[in-house]
Order: structure tokens, then sequence, then C-alpha cells
């Protein structure tokens, strides 16, 4: 395993933090039998291959040894290999994110963001390359391993003529396993949001679902697909706004960083004017009962993030008051 660690001349690329002769290190300490250095390790390379979401020009050939690790059952919570596999392959160019901010020619920026660039396109094109070892983990019947391929599949939505499909019969095999329905839910958004995912069997599956929080992330998916979202599920959105402890449980058991549920629903929401007013109604609705202040203020943080047409943005600055619909 790793033969080819060695060949790769690590001291002449770098990362975040400079050379990245430690990379090869730290992937070795991945398959350590002590917990705590292998957990030091993929915090160590998160922070310089993936440095707050920036790729470097190292972080390309640390996936092969990355793929090889998660593909192996004899490397130790190698789902979280994999699951940092799928963040490897949405990270971005820093200069892209924050080249207002940097005290460089216009010149060297372009320079620098051409470069980085092409390290984001050379990551990705490398995580990709692992397709196959992610649909045979997506068949596992170990959660935490089909969970973390389904992660990694749903960071290429373009693929998702040919992911769909896979990840469909993987939530219609689950029957009872609702730990892996809801994983798989949840993910189908990234696939509705490129308008690749298949709205039908979404609607199928959310009449047939009966966990609260499988069926919030099948609407969620739903209306962010559909244009003209169903009154249905707009409505049993509104109706979860206030989302309870267990509802959250789901949505934080999942083996990725993510929003909590509460997130994606004011998303789906706030993705047509008729979900945005609904949303507005119920949040002046508990307003006026004067219950759940504490949650009615995060509902706020939460809007002041999207961007709703029409919507006042003084109106979600300082105190809790009741919000004007958009357009009126």
């Amino acid at each position: 395993m790793l033969e080819g660690l060695d060949k790769v001349d690590w001291s002449s690329l770098e990362h975040a933090y400079g050379t990245a002769e430690d990379v090869p290190g730290l992937i070795r300490a991945l398959i350590s039998p002590s917990p705590d250095e292998r957990r030091g390790a993929l915090d160590d390379l998160c922070g310089n291959l993936w440095h707050q979401g920036s790729i470097f020009e190292a972080t390309s050939y640390a996936v092969p040894f990355l793929i090889e690790l998660a593909a192996s059952d004899k490397t130790p919570d190698r789902h979280l290999v994999l699951g940092y596999l799928g963040t490897l392959a949405c990270g971005s160019s820093f200069a892209d994110r924050h080249g207002g901010m940097m005290r460089v020619s216009q010149e060297e920026l372009s320079a620098q963001l051409e470069r980085e660039l092409n390290w984001v396109d050379q990551t990705r094109r490398a995580v990709k390359s692992g397709e196959a070892l992610y649909l045979a983990a997506l068949r596992s019947n170990e959660h935490l391993m089909c969970r973390a391929a389904a992660y990694v599949l749903s960071r290429f939505p373009e693929e998702g003529e040919r992911y769909w499909t896979p990840l469909r019969a993987r939530y219609e095999a689950a029957h009872n396993d609702e730990v892996v329905r809801c994983g798989i839910a949840i993910l189908t958004k990234e696939f509705s949001t490129g308008r690749t995912a298949d709205i039908r069997w979404l609607a199928a599956m959310f009449e047939r679902e009966d966990i609260p929080a499988v069926r919030i992330a099948l609407a969620v998916s739903m209306a962010l697909s559909d244009q003209q979202p169903r009154d249905d599920t707009l409505q049993f959105l509104t109706a979860n706004l206030l989302t309870d402890d267990e509802i959250e449980q789901r949505y934080r058991a999942q083996p990725w960083d993510h929003r909590d549920a509460i997130w994606d629903i004011v998303e789906a929401l706030c993705a047509s004017n008729r979900g945005t007013r609904r949303l507005i109604s119920r949040f002046n609705q508990l307003l006026v009962e004067g219950t759940h202040h504490d949650r009615l203020e995060y509902i706020q943080y939460v809007l002041r993030g999207e961007r709703v047409e029409g919507l006042n943005r003084s109106e979600l600055a300082g105190p809790l008051r009741p919000l004007t619909p958009p357009n009126e």
C-alpha cells in the first residue's frame, strides 16, 4: 500500500503552509493504530491541502493515495478518508474568493487565479477518477461508507444523469434503514439545484416516506427542483419551520459537514416567491404568538444569508419585527 508515495517530489510542491514535505507522513499516519494520530493527521491534511476551502498545488497529488486508502478495508476509519475526498472535490481558488482583498496588481491576480483554478480542476478530476470505488461503496451495508460514498457522488451534480440512478436505487433498497435514506435524501438537494434531479421520483418518495427528517430533505429537493413548487410541499416545509431535536439529530448524524435542517428549509422556501410569502407569513404568526423567540432569531439570522428578491434587508437587522412579504 502507498508504494508510490515517496516517488512524488513533495519538496517541490506547496500547500497552505509552504513545502508539502509533510504530506507523505500525514498520509501514512491515516493508517496508524493510534486513533489520536489518525485524527490529527486528517486535521492537518484538511488544514494544509484544503485550507478554509482553498485548493493548493500539492492537493491533487495526494488524491490518488487517499483513494487507495479509502478503497482498502485495512484502513481504519476509511469512511473519513472517503468523506475528505468529497470535501476536496468542492474546493475552490483563494484568489477567486478573496481576490478583492488581495494587495496585488490585476496582472498578478489574474496569473494567480489561473494557477489556482488549474489546481482546483486537477483535484476535482483526480477525485472523480475514483468513481468505481464510490459506486461500489454506495452499495455497502456499512452505513458510514455508504453515506460517505453518496456524499462524494453528490459533489458532481453535473453527472446527475449518471449518478442519480445508483443513488435512487440505494435509497429504495434501504427499506427500513432510515439512516441511509435520510443521508441520501439530504444529498439529493445538490442535484436539485443543478436541475438534474428526478422530481417525479422525489414526489413519489415524499408521499411514501413517514420519517419527518427524510420527508423534509425530500421536500427541500422538490422545492429547489421545481420553479413552480407544489403547494403541499411548501405547506409541509412551512409547518416544519420550527424543527424538533429529532429532526436535527438525524441531520447531524450524517458523516459530512452539513447545515442544520432549518437552513435547508429556509433556502427551499426562499427559492420561490410563493414559498417566501408562506415563510414570512408563518414567521409573523409565530412572532404574534410570542413563543419560540430564540428560534425566530435564528430564522432571521438564516434569512440574512439568503438572497430573497424584494425582501427588505433592513427588516432582518436588529430586534425581531414583523417581516413584509416581497413585492408588496
